[in-house]
């Protein structure tokens, strides 16, 4: 059961926009690498909690661990509109926040890659972002993409770059950032 109040951050350089039938966040005054531009709230569900939520709020959730997830209270929550890209300018820190991995532009939406949060099947989806590197279908399993933990290197939720490190069979260039 969800309980509480939605907790959603978002930077005042950013703004909310609808985007055909869904949201995007808009920076509408320049955003400097590292600055936090947003921060997921709600109420911490485990997975078999999740599965008995909405379908709207099991879209809208983030995983922060391996067996916990965030999901607001409503279905278009702050947090929920920065939506995925495969050529991402935000990451994850600390599980909730997102900052940005460079400088952002004015008119630019907010993207992040849910590679670096998402380890399970709960939300899977065919991506559609227009990026060149775009992988057309985001899993759960993503994260483990060598190109990715490369490129991602410090923007992983705490419980993937775990599971990175903890990946031997490989080669040192797969854990290298985690150790």
């Amino acid at each position: 059961m969800l309980v509480g109040v939605d907790a959603n951050f978002l930077s005042p350089k950013a703004s909310v926009r609808a985007a055909g039938e869904g949201w995007r966040t808009v920076v509408i005054a320049p955003i400097d690498a590292g600055e936090t531009v947003a921060a997921f709230g709600g109420s911490c569900l485990t997975r078999s909690e999740l599965n008995e939520t909405t379908a709207g709020q099991q879209a809208q959730a983030i995983q922060i661990d391996e067996d916990l997830f965030m999901v607001g209270e409503t279905a278009a929550v702050t947090g929920a509109t920065i939506n995925h890209s495969c050529a991402p300018n935000c990451g994850i820190r600390a599980g909730v926040l997102v900052v940005a991995v460079r400088d952002i532009a004015v008119g630019e939406s907010l993207a992040y890659d849910h590679a670096m949060s998402s380890g399970s099947d709960f939300n899977d989806f065919e991506c559609g972002c227009g990026a060149a590197s775009c992988r057309h279908k985001v899993t759960g399993n993503d994260w483990m993409l060598v190109e990715l933990q490369l490129a991602y290197r410090g923007y992983f939720s705490a419980y993937l770059a775990k599971r990175i490190a903890a990946l031997v069979t490989v080669g040192a260039e797969r854990r290298a950032f985690a150790l």
